[in-house]
């Protein structure tokens, strides 16, 4: 009777999970199409401008290439919390592809920890050396997962939140000044 009722349960929970990640894998896409229209929209209205309003000066040059980087980005910065997400959902397989090496440095770290007696001043040293040699050893495996740790900061997903408002308000601005050129 109790083994039905877990197969619901986990049915259930499945069908929920592959819900979820179908909902995750919508809002990505539309957060790449955002990120590619804010930027295509601006780079073709800054082109506009340009051309239809060609500057005389090196300054004046200068100073709109910085207008141009400064409205791209949003669209950088969505890209970045992207890049990040992208990189977490292939967290798992990238887990499983691990050197074994450096698995068994990070059981060899371990074993201080468990060796070692509780309050032990010479453990606690023990255990912080063998840290220290995992952390350096597998500094260059674990580099790729920097912009995970980028994408999930509070601050980057406040700043994608803010950038994909500023993008939804670029591309109909970038069209109407793209208009407003065009028809003077």
């Amino acid at each position: 009777m109790n083994a039905p009722r877990t197969t619901t349960r986990t049915a259930r929970a499945s069908a929920a999970l592959r819900r979820v990640l179908d909902i995750a894998a919508r809002v990505v896409r539309g957060i790449t199409l955002l990120a590619i229209a804010s930027a295509a929209a601006v780079s073709v209205g800054w082109l506009v401008w340009a051309a239809d309003t060609p500057a005389s000066r090196t300054d004046e040059w200068v100073a709109r290439v910085v207008l141009l980087a400064v409205l791209l980005i949003p669209a950088a910065v969505l890209l970045l919390f992207l890049a990040g997400v992208r990189d977490l959902a292939r967290l798992p397989e990238r887990a499983r592809a691990l050197p074994a090496d450096l698995r068994e440095r990070a059981r060899d770290g371990r074993e201080p920890l468990r060796t070692s007696r509780r309050g032990s001043i010479l453990g606690a040293l023990a255990s912080l050396v063998a840290l220290g040699r995992v952390v350096i050893g597998s500094r260059d495996v674990l580099s790729p997962y920097a912009v995970v740790t980028i994408a999930l900061r509070p601050a980057m997903v406040i700043a994608s939140i803010f950038a994909a408002l500023a993008a939804v308000v670029e591309i109909p601005a970038a069209v109407l000044a793209m208009l407003i050129l065009a028809l003077r």
